[in-house]
């Protein structure tokens, strides 16, 4: 009678486990909910960057509209308007990947359930064969029982504990290692969760400065065509006693690169300092160079780095680890003439980089940097005509800042080109 009452014991605790193991969880309806909405969230960050690439589309064609008042403040809104629905993704991004990290709770705590209860099973199923091992001799088992079927019975009872007890055992290291999984992925969560917030945070600031911009644009020509056309003048003047300057500089410069002190070219040794990285102007003498030389745009046919492709607000990250040694606003001692504000990293392969026409920077002189780490945002300060970013590499023993006659602190050395090193 004692050994029925085991049995019957024994079954209810499996089939107890097998319901609760089986069933619907305890945040069945929550979790179903939260899931459409994160659903949802991705269809909507979906819809804006579609919105966002057309807009981008229409946003390049107005950078060749003509030099006037009107049009310039029309880019500056345009790139206001890109910009908010960047902040609009961000902000919905955030909302999913708090939903992601509840979500991911419940999953922990469903886990932690059911492994409390596997444990319990456990337990129980322990006790049970601890209790049965001390009959395993086979005499005493059909000694015991009147019929040989029970004790033939009996024998295949303790068989089929035995497999229990090893099935709730897998179940159990399974379970520790979804649990395990799932806190990684929330941990993992968090961390995306205070990169996209500090992306929100930047992506404000971006806007701010836009929207400065555009009053030091209407201070400038107090808001009068005329002006704008005067200020168009000298800001050209200004930038060809630039450039000869930069030119002439790192021209002489040139002659003390140490080929053998270079790393060699390889693709991938720097990392492209955009994502989808579209090269819109190459290095040294090329087609657009010549041509804006030929039309007296530039002062030299030489072009000292290459142009990305990017949007105002778009990441830029560190081509590879180094050391922060310089970054400035330009436009500070030469509006529109320079390179506005940029970030210089050198790093230790005897390679320096240049970011250059950034709308903000998040990083300072000094910092110790890692490859692909965001060091700003692209935009079109100083000498620009549309956003982008402009990209020079150098011979680390050559570069200097040095004070420019006519432009401030402006970051100098001997140009290389950095495409061998990149695709």
């Amino acid at each position: 009678m004692g050994i029925l009452k085991a049995k019957t014991k024994l079954l209810i605790i499996f089939f107890l486990s097998a319901f609760l193991c089986g069933s619907t969880p305890l945040y069945a309806i929550t979790y179903q909910e939260l899931q459409k909405e994160i659903d949802t969230k991705k269809q909507q960050i979906n819809q804006l960057i579609q919105q966002a690439e057309i807009y981008n589309a229409e946003l390049e064609k107005t950078q060749s509209t003509s030099k006037t008042l009107s049009n310039e403040l029309k880019k500056i809104q345009s790139n206001l308007n890109n910009l908010n629905y960047k902040i609009k993704i961000n902000e919905i991004q955030i909302e999913k990947i708090n939903l992601e990290i509840e979500q991911l709770s419940m999953d922990i705590k469903n886990t932690s359930d059911e492994i409390t209860i596997k444990k319990e099973i456990l337990a129980k199923t322990l006790q049970n064969l601890y209790e049965k091992n001390r009959e395993l001799n086979p005499l005493v088992i059909v000694l015991k029982n009147i019929k040989i079927s029970e004790a033939l019975s009996e024998l295949n009872g303790i068989q089929n504990i035995s497999t229990n007890l090893k099935l709730t055992l897998d179940e159990l290291n399974n379970l520790k290692d979804e649990l395990t999984n799932r806190k990684t992925n929330s941990e993992q969560k968090k961390e995306e969760l205070e990169e996209v917030k500090l992306e929100l945070n930047n992506q404000k600031q971006i806007v701010l400065t836009l929207q400065g911009e555009k009053t030091t644009l209407l201070n400038k020509t107090k808001s009068q065509e005329k002006n704008y056309q005067t200020l168009l003048d000298n800001i050209e003047k200004q930038r060809a006693e630039i450039e000869l300057e930069i030119s002439r500089l790192e021209e002489a410069l040139k002659a003390q690169i140490d080929p053998s002190a270079l790393p060699s070219a390889r693709a991938g040794l720097l990392l492209w300092p955009v994502s989808n990285p579209v090269v819109t102007q190459g290095f040294g003498v090329t087609s657009a160079s010549k041509y804006f030389y030929n039309i007296g745009r530039y002062k030299t046919p030489s072009h000292n780095g290459i142009d990305l492709k990017a949007s105002i607000g778009t990441p830029i990250y560190a081509a590879e680890d180094g050391e922060v040694v310089a970054v400035g606003n330009q436009d500070l001692y030469c509006y529109k003439g320079a390179y506005g504000k940029f970030v210089v990293i050198r790093h230790y392969n005897n390679l320096t980089t240049l970011y250059a026409h950034l709308s903000l920077y998040i990083v300072k002189k000094g910092d110790i940097v890692k490859r692909g780490q965001i060091i700003g945002y692209s935009g079109n300060t100083g000498f620009a005509t549309g956003p982008h970013l402009h990209f020079t590499l150098y011979f680390s023993p050559t570069f200097q800042m040095t004070q420019s006659s006519s432009c401030g602190p402006m970051p100098i050395g001997a140009p290389i080109n950095p495409l061998p090193y990149l695709q």
